[in-house]
């Protein structure tokens, strides 16, 4: 019972309506404003109030919002569980992991996967390393795919692979640079780059920040595809990750730079997974395809 109310309460808090919300669990608004008004009395506190012609809540309220939100992530955790227990080759797996991975990545993972269990559903979600994370620890997703370790203790993280930096540009770009270029061309060499605040500019200008090289940036790009687009139409070069620019470099649209002076850059993609549950034995089928790829780790 306690379970449904705090259900109807998150209705209620996401769309800020008790008409809304009886519409949405195919309740009379009594009904709803019964099941809210028992909640508040177990908990013994206020938990909505009308703001203009919303319902938000209270302190108290945002509290068991919260956990209200915990709360309906194990019962589907719950679910998943025992739907793999009954038939693994038959249940879900969600995988939530960071652009890159789910284009240049994750393809290679599911294509065997899928051939061996073609009854699994498999659903991806993407986002920036802390949403990949969090949706774990949420229990939103089985399993998180990210290109950097992850420190905490309510995870594990294992590397897989490592996926070095590349020095890129368009060949007829570097048709006019000199077989292995210094580090110091790369403050006057045109330099198309992520946009500021992502990780993988963070992690790359940290790196050539210790070096006290400061390269030129002309453009800036939100996108892997838009920044490879650009440099391979000559208009200048670019650091990205290796991953992303294979298929580029071995169909001759754009060429790998060797850049003097600096040490091999690489990023370490990891597989991390909750410490406070055990993968059910949908996620287990995968993991068990993704350890027989990546024995070792990095």
């Amino acid at each position: 019972m306690l379970l449904r109310y705090l259900q109807t309460f998150a209705q209620i808090v996401d769309l800020g309506s008790i008409t809304a919300a009886a519409e949405r669990l195919h309740l009379s608004q009594p009904a709803v404003s019964r099941q809210l008004k028992a909640l508040e009395s177990d908990v013994g506190a206020r938990l909505c109030e009308r703001r203009g012609h919303s319902v938000v809540p209270t302190p108290a309220g945002e509290v068991v919002y919260g956990y209200s939100q915990r709360m309906q992530s194990l019962e589907r955790e719950l679910l998943r569980q025992l739907a793999g227990v009954s038939s693994p080759e038959t249940g879900d797996i969600t995988i939530a992991c960071v652009d890159t991975i789910a284009i240049y990545t994750l393809p290679d993972m599911l294509s065997p996967f899928s051939q061996r269990h073609p009854r699994v559903r498999v659903r991806v979600r993407t986002g920036p390393i802390r949403t990949t994370v969090d949706r774990v620890l949420a229990h939103e997703a089985d399993i998180a795919l990210t290109t950097v370790p992850v420190q905490s203790p309510r995870v594990t993280c294992r590397p897989l692979f490592d996926d070095p930096v590349a020095l890129v540009a368009a060949p007829q770009f570097a048709a006019g640079l000199p077989d292995e270029i210094e580090a110091a061309d790369l403050e006057r060499l045109p330099v198309i780059a992520y946009e500021l605040g992502t990780h993988f500019r963070s992690f790359v200008d940290a790196a050539l920040e210790e070096r006290g090289i400061h390269p030129r940036v002309t453009m800036e790009f939100d996108g892997h595809e838009a920044v490879r687009e650009v440099v391979g139409h000559g208009m200048g070069i670019a650091f990205v990750p290796e991953s992303t620019a294979r298929a580029d470099v071995a169909q001759g649209r754009l060429r790998r730079l060797r850049l003097r002076g600096i040490a091999d850059l690489r990023r370490t993609t990891c597989l991390v997974v909750p410490r406070d549950i055990t993968p059910s034995p949908t996620a287990e089928l995968f993991l068990a395809e993704v350890f027989e790829k990546y024995p070792q780790g990095s």
